[in-house]
Protein backbone atom coordinates (compact mmCIF):
# COMPACT_ATOMS: atom_id res chain seq x y z
CA UNK A 1 0.00 0.00 0.00
CA UNK A 2 1.25 3.05 -1.15
CA UNK A 3 0.98 6.50 1.97
CA UNK A 4 2.19 8.82 -1.03
CA UNK A 5 -1.06 9.76 -1.89
CA UNK A 6 -2.85 9.18 1.50
CA UNK A 7 -0.97 11.57 3.85
CA UNK A 8 -0.12 14.70 3.81
CA UNK A 9 1.27 17.78 6.08
CA UNK A 10 -0.61 20.72 7.17
CA UNK A 11 1.50 23.61 5.56
CA UNK A 12 0.56 25.64 9.50
CA UNK A 13 3.01 23.74 10.65
CA UNK A 14 5.85 23.87 8.07
CA UNK A 15 6.21 27.44 8.43
CA UNK A 16 7.11 29.92 10.96
CA UNK A 17 4.76 32.02 12.72
CA UNK A 18 5.25 36.12 11.93
CA UNK A 19 3.72 37.62 15.41
CA UNK A 20 2.65 40.67 13.43
CA UNK A 21 1.11 39.17 9.93
CA UNK A 22 -0.15 36.05 11.42
CA UNK A 23 -1.91 37.29 14.64
CA UNK A 24 -5.04 37.72 13.61
CA UNK A 25 -5.54 34.24 11.66
CA UNK A 26 -7.71 31.59 12.18
CA UNK A 27 -6.08 29.42 10.34
CA UNK A 28 -3.43 29.86 12.64
CA UNK A 29 -5.21 29.42 15.81
CA UNK A 30 -7.04 26.45 14.96
CA UNK A 31 -3.77 24.91 14.03
CA UNK A 32 -2.89 25.30 17.57
CA UNK A 33 -1.84 22.57 19.94
CA UNK A 34 -1.42 24.40 24.25
CA UNK A 35 1.16 22.12 25.30
CA UNK A 36 2.43 21.59 28.84
CA UNK A 37 4.46 24.81 29.55
CA UNK A 38 1.90 26.72 27.02
CA UNK A 39 -0.67 26.19 29.90
CA UNK A 40 1.67 26.68 32.49
CA UNK A 41 2.45 29.97 31.59
CA UNK A 42 -1.04 31.03 30.58
CA UNK A 43 -2.08 29.69 34.36
CA UNK A 44 1.07 32.33 35.51
CA UNK A 45 -0.59 35.05 33.62
CA UNK A 46 -3.85 34.44 34.97
CA UNK A 47 -2.50 34.34 38.56
CA UNK A 48 -1.79 37.76 38.27
CA UNK A 49 -5.36 38.94 36.79
CA UNK A 50 -6.51 40.34 40.24
CA UNK A 51 -3.69 41.35 41.99
CA UNK A 52 -2.87 44.92 42.92
CA UNK A 53 0.83 44.50 42.54
CA UNK A 54 2.49 41.37 40.97
CA UNK A 55 4.92 40.27 38.34
CA UNK A 56 3.34 40.96 34.93
CA UNK A 57 6.27 40.94 32.70
CA UNK A 58 8.06 37.07 31.15
CA UNK A 59 10.83 36.91 28.64
CA UNK A 60 10.18 33.65 26.79
CA UNK A 61 13.66 32.30 25.75
CA UNK A 62 13.45 29.08 23.19
CA UNK A 63 15.20 28.15 19.79
CA UNK A 64 13.63 28.81 16.29
CA UNK A 65 10.47 26.99 15.78
CA UNK A 66 9.72 25.84 19.86
CA UNK A 67 6.27 28.17 19.81
CA UNK A 68 6.93 31.35 21.26
CA UNK A 69 5.28 33.48 18.08
CA UNK A 70 2.22 30.68 17.72
CA UNK A 71 1.81 31.00 21.86
CA UNK A 72 1.91 34.74 21.62
CA UNK A 73 -0.89 34.45 18.76
CA UNK A 74 -2.99 32.09 20.52
CA UNK A 75 -2.62 34.39 22.88
CA UNK A 76 -3.66 37.15 21.10
CA UNK A 77 -7.00 35.95 20.50
CA UNK A 78 -7.56 34.60 23.89
CA UNK A 79 -8.05 37.85 25.28
CA UNK A 80 -9.80 40.21 22.57
CA UNK A 81 -13.69 41.25 22.72
CA UNK A 82 -15.69 38.52 24.33
CA UNK A 83 -17.66 38.88 20.76
CA UNK A 84 -14.69 38.03 18.23
CA UNK A 85 -14.83 35.03 16.50
CA UNK A 86 -11.11 34.29 17.21
CA UNK A 87 -11.56 35.05 21.34
CA UNK A 88 -14.48 32.35 20.92
CA UNK A 89 -12.36 29.80 19.18
CA UNK A 90 -9.65 30.34 21.39
CA UNK A 91 -11.68 30.09 24.29
CA UNK A 92 -12.58 27.10 23.61
CA UNK A 93 -9.73 25.27 22.34
CA UNK A 94 -8.22 26.37 25.83
CA UNK A 95 -11.52 25.01 27.68
CA UNK A 96 -10.92 21.69 26.37
CA UNK A 97 -7.45 21.95 27.32
CA UNK A 98 -7.86 23.02 30.90
CA UNK A 99 -11.54 24.02 31.79
CA UNK A 100 -10.57 26.28 34.75
CA UNK A 101 -8.17 28.24 33.12
CA UNK A 102 -10.41 28.51 29.92
CA UNK A 103 -12.96 29.87 32.38
CA UNK A 104 -10.44 32.38 34.46
CA UNK A 105 -9.58 33.85 30.95
CA UNK A 106 -13.57 34.06 29.58
CA UNK A 107 -14.52 35.89 32.89
CA UNK A 108 -11.10 38.41 32.80
CA UNK A 109 -12.56 39.40 29.28
CA UNK A 110 -15.96 39.65 29.29
CA UNK A 111 -16.34 43.40 28.45
CA UNK A 112 -13.85 45.15 25.79
CA UNK A 113 -11.08 42.71 25.59
CA UNK A 114 -7.84 43.60 25.70
CA UNK A 115 -5.88 46.02 23.74
CA UNK A 116 -2.90 44.40 21.68
CA UNK A 117 0.46 45.97 20.75
CA UNK A 118 2.32 43.37 18.81
CA UNK A 119 5.47 44.27 17.51
CA UNK A 120 8.70 42.44 15.58
CA UNK A 121 12.18 43.26 16.61
CA UNK A 122 14.10 44.93 13.78
CA UNK A 123 17.59 46.60 14.13
CA UNK A 124 16.49 50.39 15.20
CA UNK A 125 15.49 51.97 18.45
CA UNK A 126 12.58 50.10 20.13
CA UNK A 127 11.23 53.10 21.66
CA UNK A 128 9.71 54.56 18.65
CA UNK A 129 8.58 50.96 17.10
CA UNK A 130 6.66 50.78 21.16
CA UNK A 131 5.14 54.37 20.73
CA UNK A 132 4.37 53.81 16.57
CA UNK A 133 2.82 50.26 17.87
CA UNK A 134 0.38 52.33 21.10
CA UNK A 135 -0.98 54.09 18.13
CA UNK A 136 -1.66 51.86 15.74
CA UNK A 137 -3.12 49.45 18.45
CA UNK A 138 -5.13 52.83 20.13
CA UNK A 139 -6.78 53.95 16.94
CA UNK A 140 -7.64 50.68 16.18
CA UNK A 141 -9.46 49.95 19.13
CA UNK A 142 -10.94 53.28 18.78
CA UNK A 143 -11.98 53.13 15.39
CA UNK A 144 -15.48 52.34 15.44
CA UNK A 145 -16.56 54.37 18.38
CA UNK A 146 -18.68 57.24 18.48
CA UNK A 147 -17.78 60.59 19.42
CA UNK A 148 -14.59 62.75 20.13
CA UNK A 149 -11.44 60.32 19.83
CA UNK A 150 -9.18 60.41 22.77
CA UNK A 151 -6.65 62.59 23.70
CA UNK A 152 -3.80 59.60 23.64
CA UNK A 153 -4.31 59.39 19.93
CA UNK A 154 -2.59 62.72 19.41
CA UNK A 155 -0.41 62.93 21.76
CA UNK A 156 1.36 59.80 20.87
CA UNK A 157 1.46 61.46 17.12
CA UNK A 158 3.13 64.41 18.25
CA UNK A 159 5.38 62.13 20.13
CA UNK A 160 6.31 60.65 16.53
CA UNK A 161 7.14 64.00 15.44
CA UNK A 162 9.70 63.92 18.07
CA UNK A 163 13.62 63.49 16.84
CA UNK A 164 13.79 61.57 20.70
CA UNK A 165 12.20 59.94 22.71
CA UNK A 166 12.94 59.15 26.51
CA UNK A 167 11.54 56.51 28.68
CA UNK A 168 10.28 58.85 31.06
CA UNK A 169 7.74 59.77 27.72
CA UNK A 170 7.09 56.83 26.93
CA UNK A 171 6.16 55.27 30.37
CA UNK A 172 3.84 58.45 30.42
CA UNK A 173 2.06 57.94 27.34
CA UNK A 174 1.57 54.28 28.68
CA UNK A 175 -0.29 55.42 32.14
CA UNK A 176 -1.98 57.53 29.86
CA UNK A 177 -3.30 55.24 27.35
CA UNK A 178 -4.21 53.11 30.59
CA UNK A 179 -6.54 55.91 32.05
CA UNK A 180 -8.07 56.31 28.72
CA UNK A 181 -9.10 52.47 28.26
CA UNK A 182 -10.32 51.89 32.13
CA UNK A 183 -13.18 55.14 30.78
CA UNK A 184 -13.59 52.52 27.87
CA UNK A 185 -13.84 49.56 29.87
CA UNK A 186 -11.00 48.31 28.62
CA UNK A 187 -9.91 44.81 30.53
CA UNK A 188 -5.90 45.21 30.09
CA UNK A 189 -3.14 45.97 27.45
CA UNK A 190 -0.58 43.37 25.88
CA UNK A 191 2.42 44.43 24.50
CA UNK A 192 4.42 41.36 23.04
CA UNK A 193 7.89 41.90 21.51
CA UNK A 194 8.52 38.98 19.25
CA UNK A 195 12.08 38.95 17.98
CA UNK A 196 13.78 40.99 21.08
CA UNK A 197 17.22 40.02 20.05
CA UNK A 198 17.05 42.25 16.99
CA UNK A 199 16.17 45.23 18.80
CA UNK A 200 18.92 44.20 21.81
CA UNK A 201 21.52 43.64 19.34
CA UNK A 202 20.73 47.29 18.26
CA UNK A 203 21.36 48.81 21.02
CA UNK A 204 24.43 47.13 21.64
CA UNK A 205 26.35 48.78 18.86
CA UNK A 206 24.64 52.09 19.37
CA UNK A 207 24.85 52.28 22.95
CA UNK A 208 23.02 55.34 24.26
CA UNK A 209 19.38 54.06 22.61
CA UNK A 210 18.81 53.24 26.47
CA UNK A 211 15.96 50.41 24.71
CA UNK A 212 17.44 48.22 27.85
CA UNK A 213 16.36 50.95 30.19
CA UNK A 214 13.42 51.14 28.60
CA UNK A 215 12.64 47.31 29.45
CA UNK A 216 13.33 47.72 32.69
CA UNK A 217 10.90 50.61 32.97
CA UNK A 218 7.76 48.49 31.62
CA UNK A 219 8.63 45.79 33.59
CA UNK A 220 8.68 47.77 36.57
CA UNK A 221 5.86 49.74 35.57
CA UNK A 222 3.49 46.48 34.73
CA UNK A 223 4.67 44.99 38.35
CA UNK A 224 2.43 47.79 39.88
CA UNK A 225 -0.82 47.35 38.97
CA UNK A 226 -3.25 49.93 37.39
CA UNK A 227 -7.03 49.57 36.76
CA UNK A 228 -5.87 48.32 33.40
CA UNK A 229 -3.22 46.26 33.78
CA UNK A 230 -0.07 46.13 31.32
CA UNK A 231 0.86 42.54 30.44
CA UNK A 232 4.33 42.57 28.86
CA UNK A 233 5.91 39.54 27.37
CA UNK A 234 9.74 39.99 25.04
CA UNK A 235 10.82 36.81 22.83
CA UNK A 236 14.47 35.82 22.69
CA UNK A 237 16.42 32.76 21.35
CA UNK A 238 18.81 33.49 24.24
CA UNK A 239 18.85 35.28 27.38
CA UNK A 240 19.66 39.08 27.69
CA UNK A 241 23.24 38.96 28.83
CA UNK A 242 24.53 36.85 25.71
CA UNK A 243 23.21 40.08 23.22
CA UNK A 244 25.65 41.71 25.64
CA UNK A 245 28.84 40.07 24.47
CA UNK A 246 31.59 42.69 23.64
CA UNK A 247 30.64 45.33 25.76
CA UNK A 248 31.94 45.98 29.41
CA UNK A 249 31.58 44.86 32.18
CA UNK A 250 29.54 46.93 33.94
CA UNK A 251 27.09 46.86 31.21
CA UNK A 252 26.34 43.46 31.32
CA UNK A 253 25.82 43.88 34.75
CA UNK A 254 23.05 46.52 34.06
CA UNK A 255 22.04 43.99 31.25
CA UNK A 256 21.46 41.05 33.72
CA UNK A 257 19.96 43.67 36.17
CA UNK A 258 17.08 44.48 33.58
CA UNK A 259 16.78 40.54 32.83
CA UNK A 260 15.47 40.05 36.45
CA UNK A 261 13.15 42.10 36.13
CA UNK A 262 11.33 39.49 33.28
CA UNK A 263 10.08 36.24 34.69
CA UNK A 264 11.96 33.82 32.48
CA UNK A 265 9.99 30.97 30.86
CA UNK A 266 12.48 28.79 29.30
CA UNK A 267 10.18 27.39 25.56
CA UNK A 268 11.25 24.10 25.38
CA UNK A 269 8.94 21.18 25.16
CA UNK A 270 9.23 17.74 26.44
CA UNK A 271 9.84 14.88 24.08
CA UNK A 272 6.37 13.84 24.44
CA UNK A 273 4.68 17.25 23.85
CA UNK A 274 6.84 17.72 20.77
CA UNK A 275 5.48 14.52 19.62
CA UNK A 276 1.83 15.50 19.93
CA UNK A 277 2.32 18.50 18.04
CA UNK A 278 4.28 16.56 14.92
CA UNK A 279 0.80 14.27 15.34
CA UNK A 280 -1.02 16.84 14.73
CA UNK A 281 0.81 18.25 11.83
CA UNK A 282 -0.32 14.90 9.82
CA UNK A 283 -3.66 14.70 7.54
CA UNK A 284 -4.55 11.05 6.12
CA UNK A 285 -7.68 9.68 4.31
CA UNK A 286 -7.11 6.45 5.23
CA UNK A 287 -10.65 3.88 4.94
CA UNK A 288 -10.91 1.52 7.30
CA UNK A 289 -9.20 -1.25 5.66
CA UNK A 290 -6.04 0.81 5.09
CA UNK A 291 -6.37 2.13 8.60
CA UNK A 292 -6.46 -1.84 10.37
CA UNK A 293 -2.90 -2.90 8.01
CA UNK A 294 -1.42 0.20 8.90
CA UNK A 295 -2.04 -0.12 12.63
CA UNK A 296 -0.66 -4.02 12.24
CA UNK A 297 2.08 -3.00 10.67
CA UNK A 298 3.17 -0.37 13.28
CA UNK A 299 1.83 -3.13 16.18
Amino acid sequence: MSLVKKISVNTHYTRSVNLERDADSLDVLRAYIPTSRALRTLSKIAGSFHCEQAPRAWSLVGPYGSGKSSFSAFLSHLISDSNDVGALEARKILIDADADLGHKFSEETETNGYLKILLTGAPEAMGRRIVKGMFDAANKYWAGSKGTKPKILSQLLETLTQEEISTTEIINLMKSLQQQLERKGCSGIMLVIDELGKFLEYEARHYGANDIYLLQSLAEHACKGEKVNLYLFVLLHQSFEQYAKGLGESLKKEWSKVQGRYEEVPFVESAEQVLRVVSAAFNHNLDSKEDIVLSEAVD
